[in-house]
């Protein structure tokens, strides 16, 4: 556990002493922003919904490129050797890197909350509402960093990890309206099944549904499997 804390706040102190953190909290809120409004102008209720449900679309595409250096950099600067033979724990290493980009999420998360005010400030919003669009906004966040750095640990160079992680997210996204065009059978159950919109609906509806939860836990905990997998092939080549 040590050496885990250790090596988070190495990371988050990579992200924040870079302009990578404050570039991509100020695209985040810009877009957070014009979201906001026009959700308002396009809802008769008022509520965040329009914006989360677009902010966890412009997430699929940001967290990659985020990520993309986590692996593929080291690979590039020839230091990748050294991380694999040192004595730290692969898992703490794999978990260091995906906490710390969650981190950056949350705040990310955190630095909207003046949103949510405003819409109290002027009406009575849906609490249950807000507060499951932003449970939504931050399991999506773990799901999409922890596909990112499995892209990362299987490819070489940085963008192309980054771009490999958004076409590695992109069919869970469309999955639920690929299902729409299919005949009603069990194959379509299982594709709406894999759709982050189907199970992001609820959350922004204020229905916390445990199996959503677990949906999203689940596809967090097989791509750092999948990461761990990937990296300890890599070592013992």
């Amino acid at each position: 556990m040590k050496i885990l804390w250790i090596l988070y706040k190495k990371e988050l102190e990579i992200y924040f002493l870079s302009p990578l953190a404050y570039s991509f909290l100020g695209i985040f809120l810009f877009l957070a922003g014009l979201f906001f409004y026009l959700g308002l102008g396009l809802s008769p209720e008022p509520n965040i919904r329009i914006m989360s449900n677009n902010l966890s679309l412009t997430l699929l595409f940001l967290l990659p490129l985020l990520t993309m250096r986590q692996f593929a950099e080291e690979v590039r600067t020839g230091t990748f050797e050294l991380l694999m033979t040192s004595p730290v724990p692969l898992n703490a290493l794999i978990l260091s890197k995906w906490l710390a980009s969650v981190t950056l999420c949350v705040l990310l998360c955190i630095g909207t909350g003046i949103l949510p005010l405003i819409l109290a400030y002027f009406g009575s919003p849906d609490w249950g509402a807000i507060i499951g669009s932003y449970l939504g906004l931050i399991l999506c966040s773990m799901a999409f960093v922890s596909a990112g750095l499995f892209t990362s640990a299987l490819i070489d160079e940085p963008v192309a990890a980054g771009l490999g992680g958004v076409v590695l997210l992109l069919p869970f996204w469309l999955a639920d309206v690929v299902s729409r065009f299919m005949e009603k059978s069990f194959l379509q159950e299982v594709v709406q099944e894999l759709s982050f919109l189907r199970h992001l609906e609820s959350f922004s509806e204020g229905l916390i549904d445990s199996v959503d939860i677990f949906w999203f836990l689940a596809f967090t905990m097989v791509f750092l499997g999948l990461t761990w997998r990937a990296l300890e092939s890599r070592r013992w080549r």
